[in-house]
């Protein structure tokens, strides 16, 4: 016979969080990984919790031996905080990993294993280059997807690409758009001194930043201020059995699939729904809204995309209010009916990866305590949209003057089904036939220094085993015209040539090779050997040598 879980009540001791930024000497102290673990330390100065009391440290950290070549990462952590002795634990779910280790650490105490618990998320992502992040980051991608070209600022593309074909907007409209939550975010930023950008960029500012090139383009149609900064951060929660003003009341998390070519759509993140329902039912909330004027909103906004749809998935807005929800300061403001992301969010304090899930779990608890809040929602999102945490705290008080009925949720949304194992491109073009499939979407990655595309990912639609089946191909930046004039639902040929897989008789090309320390880029962009072979071409044809396309010899 099944029994149902009547957890522990959980409450907060004591949080803590460092500034977030870059400790690397420059923009602030310099700092190794386990020296700002040290400063989590602090915690304990007002905490009821002494040290010696705690009886397991859980520490959320995306890859730290990728970047920052610390293994055993736990026990070292608890050794450097003077608790070794402890049961440690590391829990890595890529950027949402600091709010994994805190639902790691509310079920020790929630099942009655231990009385006190120490949980930590802490990232450096300044030890390695931005370009070295990128490729690490991109390890929690599918394999395939991530040798196309496919990477988390592609996945944010692709999104933003989604609404824009669902809701109809021009590239003008979305840039109008991308200004407005940029300014939005900033504006919260600005006061927030822990804030990695913690300056005001209002809307004339971003416009002026795209002339003359300094909010340059990465992934179309994202720019340099549409996503959050790499930065550097910890952040640290006592989690206790003793009763505290602030208590943990629900706690839900969810995954997807790992593949983007196999989503049914972009413009909702099952996870994020099915995440916000644990929590939901865990709490016994049927409906989130009734929390209006008590709740403060922390949800993962790292590009534009993101925000508007976490605010209908988790309830929050009806979908109608999708495009102006952010923008309405009765609703989200300060004083509106839920307040969002008044730090600034990821886009303006910073998304240290592996801390931020437990920043926004500190930040809730300090708005809730010095704020007057009843309660904080924080919602962390981990890989390619598909592992996603969702936690709620409350104020004592306000949870025992509310009806209160736990339940198991129900009506989740459906996900997408991975392809069969027989079902691959290889298997696809095993014929001599051209195959015939659809445009569905498609991003391209730009040069930040020149703007010139570098290589385009394209998801193509084709029929095969009696099935449809989407397919990620990535495509050089050369071709970059032709598939920018593609609408979604228009026919394209698929061959194999010469061994070349070709798509409108554009070659298909991997941009990077999986090793054991991550991805690797090994092909040069179409774009980049096209302006290499012209600039050593224009140099013989400068010297009077015979040049390829001179007429001369080659």
């Amino acid at each position: 016979m099944k029994t149902a879980f009547h957890p522990r009540r959980v409450y907060i001791a004591a949080s803590y969080m460092a500034p977030v930024g870059r400790y690397n000497g420059k923009e602030r102290e310099a700092c190794t990984f386990l020296e700002l673990a040290e400063k989590a330390a602090a915690v304990f100065a007002s905490s009821p919790v002494r040290p010696r009391d705690i009886e397991a440290v859980v520490v959320g950290s995306q890859n730290p031996g990728a970047f920052s070549g610390v293994d055993n990462t736990a026990a070292k952590v608890a050794g450097v905080l003077g608790i070794s002795g402890a049961k440690s634990v590391l829990i890595d779910t890529a950027s949402s990993s600091g709010a994994s280790a805190f639902e790691n650490a509310y079920m020790e105490i929630a099942s009655g294993r231990s009385d006190h618990v120490l949980a930590m998320g802490i990232q450096k992502m300044s030890d390695v280059s931005t370009l070295d992040a990128t490729k690490i980051v991109a390890g929690v991608i599918d394999r395939d997807e991530a040798e196309f070209g496919l990477s988390m600022p592609a996945c944010g593309a692709l999104v933003a690409r989604s609404l824009m074909q669902r809701l109809n907007l021009s590239e003008e409209e979305w840039t109008a758009f991308s200004a407005m939550l940029t300014e939005r975010a900033h504006r919260f930023a600005a006061r927030n001194p822990d804030a990695h950008l913690n300056f005001q960029i209002p809307v004339d500012e971003y416009y002026r930043q795209i002339v003359n090139g300094k909010n340059y383009m990465y992934w179309w149609p994202l720019r340099y201020h549409d996503f959050c900064p790499m930065s550097d951060g910890v952040a640290a929660v006592i989690l206790t059995a003793r009763p505290q003003e602030v208590m943990v009341t629900g706690v839900g998390s969810a995954t997807d699939i790992p593949t983007i070519a196999d989503r049914r759509y972009f413009q909702s993140f099952p996870a994020t729904v099915r995440a916000a329902a644990a929590a939901y039912g865990m709490a016994g909330i049927k409906d989130i809204t009734t929390f209006a004027g008590k709740l403060h909103v922390n949800m993962h906004d790292p590009f534009n995309g993101f925000g508007p749809i976490n605010m209908v998935d988790l309830g929050i807005i009806p979908r109608t209010r999708l495009l102006d929800g952010l923008f309405d300061d009765s609703l989200t403001g300060e004083r509106g009916r839920f307040p969002t992301n008044l730090t600034g969010g990821l886009k303006g304090r910073g998304h240290p990866l592996g801390a931020t899930g437990m920043i926004q779990v500190v930040e809730n608890h300090r708005l809730i305590l010095e704020r007057g809040f009843q309660a904080g929602l924080s919602h962390s999102i981990g890989g390619p949209i598909n592992n996603n945490v969702v936690i709620l705290l409350e104020r004592v008080s306000h949870f025992r003057h509310r009806p209160c009925q736990p339940y198991k949720p129900w009506g989740l949304p459906s996900l997408g089904t991975l392809k069969p194992k027989q079902v691959t491109i290889d298997a696809l073009l095993s014929g001599t036939e051209t195959v015939e499939g659809s445009y569905v979407t498609s991003t391209t990655r730009f040069d930040y220094k020149t703007g010139q595309p570098l290589n385009t990912l394209m998801l193509v639609s084709c029929r095969m085993n009696g099935g449809r089946y989407t397919f990620l191909f990535g495509i050089g930046g050369e071709h970059y015209q032709s598939i920018a004039s593609l609408a979604p639902g228009d026919r394209l040929s698929l061959e194999r040539k010469d061994g070349l897989i070709l798509v409108n008789q554009m070659p298909v090309k991997r941009f990077y090779q999986r090793t054991l320390d991550g991805l690797m880029e090994f092909a040069e962009s179409g774009w980049r050997i096209f302006q290499g072979k012209k600039v050593i071409q224009d140099k013989k044809k400068a010297e009077g040598e015979p040049t390829l396309c001179s007429g001369g010899a080659a």
